[in-house]
């Protein structure tokens, strides 16, 4: 799962959220993804756009899947403007398109990637820094099409 934000020509964060190992399924949770939240220091980012921009101008798109319930709360706790969408509506949900400019990079400059092996800790670092860095080869003005969004997927 991805998890980024971006607003006006500006990139913010766009991360992965990876599985959490202690869930039963070893599905991603609200606590994996509330982790990745926390290390990179989100509620501070979200407070400095929002002084920045105006509180009106940003919200943060989450797609209204019952999978995301407890992280909406969590949100919601934190007082973020959300704008939910109906679940599986790529069409209304702009990381689709972003992580569709974002594949196409990491298969040109990353096709190694998929037969990594080894320590997860160690591959998970190297998607983390392949992910990032497509993320910041893509032409910003893309990012005009949505401004001031966050979401999450």
């Amino acid at each position: 799962m991805m998890t980024g934000f971006f607003y006006g020509q500006t990139r913010g964060l766009f991360l992965p959220v990876f599985p959490d190992p202690s869930s039963a399924r070893g599905a991603v949770t609200r606590k994996s993804i509330i982790d990745v939240y926390d290390y990179y220091n989100f509620l501070g980012i979200w407070e400095d756009i929002r002084e920045k921009v105006g509180e009106e101008e940003v919200f943060f798109i989450i797609v209204n899947a019952k999978a995301q319930l407890p992280f909406r709360r969590w949100l919601r706790r934190q007082l973020i403007t959300l704008m939910e969408i109906p679940a599986y509506s790529p069409d209304l949900n702009p990381i689709e398109n972003v992580w569709s400019l974002v594949q196409d990079k990491l298969y040109k400059h990353y096709p190694e990637l998929y037969l990594m092996r080894g320590d997860v800790n160690v591959v998970k670092k190297e998607i983390d820094e392949a992910i990032t860095n497509c993320w910041e080869l893509l032409d910003a003005r893309f990012l005009l099409l949505w401004q001031g969004q966050w979401w999450i997927e």
